[in-house]
C-alpha cells in the first residue's frame, strides 16, 4: 500500500534559470490553494459540487500524549501521503486543502465520475492508515463526510505579491464538515442530496440520538437533519 501512494518520477527540474514540471505537478497546482496562474478562479457558483472532508479521529488524545517527534513525524507523513493519494486518484478535483489533522477536496460538479474519485481516495487513504500509518496507535482511525451540495468559488489577489489566493466557500463546506464531526471510524457520511443521486449504496441511521445532535448543529437545513446516512459498499444491489 505504501508503494502506491508514493511517485518514484520527479516532478520538478530546474534547467538553467527556469523551472521545468511535470505534466502531474502542473495539475496540482491548479488545484491548490495558491495561485500562480491568471483568472484561474473567477467568481463562480458552483451548485452541484461535491465536497469530501477527512479527519483524524482522536488526535486530540494523539497530541497530549505522545513525543513531539512523533507528533511531528505522523502529521507529515498523514499529510504528504494524503496529497499523493489524491493526486493518483482524484483526477477531476479542482480544489483541495489541508486542515491540520483533516483535508477538504472539492469537485466543481457532483457526477458518477467524481463521486467514484471521492470513494476511491476514501477507501485507499482509509486502507493505507489503518494497514501501516496509524498500526503503532489503536487509538486513531480516518472518519469523514462526503456531499453534494452549493458552494461559491473565488479568488482573490495579495497586495504585496503577484500570488492569488483562492477558495471556496458555501453551505456545502459548512454542511461537510460538520457531519464529519459525526462519523465514527471508518465511515463516511452522506447529505441526503448525495444519496438521491444513485451514484453510490448507502444505508440510513434515524436513531433519536443521532436526530439530536444534527439539530443542534448550527446553520443545517431541516432536511439534513432528520437522519444520518453513511455510505456503505454492501448495501448495492
Amino acid at each position: 500500500m505504501s508503494g502506491l501512494l508514493g511517485s518514484p518520477h520527479a516532478l520538478i527540474r530546474v534547467l538553467d534559470q527556469s523551472l521545468e514540471l511535470d505534466s502531474s505537478a502542473l495539475s496540482g497546482l491548479h488545484k491548490m490553494p495558491v495561485d500562480i496562474f491568471d483568472n484561474v478562479y473567477l467568481d463562480e457558483v458552483k451548485n452541484d459540487a461535491l465536497i469530501l472532508c477527512v479527519d483524524i479521529r482522536n488526535f486530540s488524545n494523539f497530541l497530549r500524549n505522545n513525543r513531539e517527534d512523533e507528533v511531528f513525524r505522523l502529521i507529515k507523513d498523514f499529510t504528504s501521503n494524503f496529497l499523493s493519494c489524491v493526486n493518483q486518484f482524484a483526477f477531476g478535483c479542482s480544489w483541495y486543502k489541508l486542515l491540520g489533522d483533516g483535508a477538504l477536496v472539492i469537485w466543481d460538479y457532483t457526477t458518477r465520475e467524481s463521486v467514484a474519485e471521492a470513494l476511491q481516495v476514501f477507501d485507499t487513504y482509509t486502507e493505507f492508515v489503518n494497514e501501516e500509518l496509524f498500526k503503532p496507535y489503536p487509538g486513531l482511525g480516518l472518519g469523514g463526510a462526503l456531499v453534494a451540495e452549493k458552494v461559491f468559488k473565488y479568488e482573490i489577489s495579495a497586495e504585496a505579491s503577484q500570488l492569488k489566493y483562492r477558495d471556496y466557500v458555501g453551505y456545502g463546506i459548512n454542511l461537510c464538515c460538520r457531519l464529519q464531526g459525526l462519523a465514527q471510524v471508518d465511515r463516511l457520511i452522506l447529505n441526503r442530496k448525495l444519496a438521491c443521486t444513485g451514484f453510490l449504496p448507502y444505508i440510513a441511521e434515524r436513531s433519536e440520538a443521532f436526530r439530536a445532535e444534527l439539530r443542534i448543529m448550527k446553520g443545517l437545513k431541516p432536511e439534513d437533519c432528520e437522519e444520518v446516512l453513511y455510505y456503505d459498499p454492501s448495501a448495492a444491489p
